[in-house]
């Protein structure tokens, strides 16, 4: 991946954060988005990390970004980007709150991936962030499943669409140690009594670290996986075993 381009979406903190820190340890040139100005000062002193404030939502905005960043010869496009901001089922979920999840989790998937396609390198990658939700499901978690759900299927029409020239894979987390993570069990009666139980559950015995999503992330745009496209790959401890 050295000398290589890449973009990851989400790039501020947990998984994208990893995997931006990653690519650029690789010497490859990452382009870091997030709608959270804090970006541009995250990675100022990280060599090949540049930061860029980008929401999602905005197709003219991000054509904006990419021309102005001189984007013109991607390799690689890291999908990460995504919002659960109030997990509950269908029938509580109000349509403001359906619409803004699809908005950034899928929406903003189809945007950027459609403006990156345009400046991609022939032999580049796409990997799009899951969840094992999209595969299990989970009690009050309807529209943030559905999304995560609905990338496993983009992956797979996309790489029929886009090979030869481009491998698109997927990928899906378990129960990793990231804001979002932190979210729910502070939802949780007892956190640490909730965080103890999830990590018991596991065949691993611990709960995953945003650096075990990166290091696949990696391998999969990686010229070592040269030959897988349309996977989903399950990273989860073992708790869909």
């Amino acid at each position: 991946m050295q000398n290589k381009t890449i973009i990851v979406t989400g790039a501020a903190a947990g998984i994208g954060l990893a995997t931006s820190l990653r690519f650029a340890r690789a010497g490859t040139r990452v382009l870091g988005l997030d709608r959270n100005p804090a970006i541009v000062d995250i990675c100022r002193e990280i060599p090949n990390f540049t930061g860029i404030s980008c929401d999602l939502t905005d197709s003219a905005k991000i054509s904006a970004t990419l021309n102005n960043l001189g984007a013109d010869n991607i390799d690689g496009l890291i999908n990460n980007a995504g919002i659960n901001p109030y997990p509950s089922s269908l029938p509580d979920t109000s349509e403001t709150v359906w619409l803004k999840i699809l908005e950034t989790n899928l929406t903003g998937t189809y945007r950027i991936t459609k403006a990156v396609l345009e400046r991609m390198n022939r032999g580049g990658t796409i990997i799009n962030i899951s969840s094992i939700l999209a595969l299990s499901g989970a009690r009050k978690n309807a529209a943030y499943a559905a999304t995560k759900g609905a990338l496993v299927s983009l992956t797979r029409a996309m790489a029929r669409d886009h090979g030869p020239a481009i491998r698109v894979n997927c990928v899906c987390p378990g129960a990793v140690q990231t804001d979002m993570f932190e979210e729910y069990l502070n939802r949780c009666d007892d956190r640490e009594q909730e965080r103890d139980r999830i990590r018991r559950s596991l065949p691993l015995q611990r709960l995953g670290k945003p650096e075990d999503i990166a290091e696949a992330v990696f391998f999969l745009s990686s010229d070592s996986a040269s030959w897988i496209t349309g996977q989903v790959l399950v990273i989860d401890g073992g708790d869909s075993a």
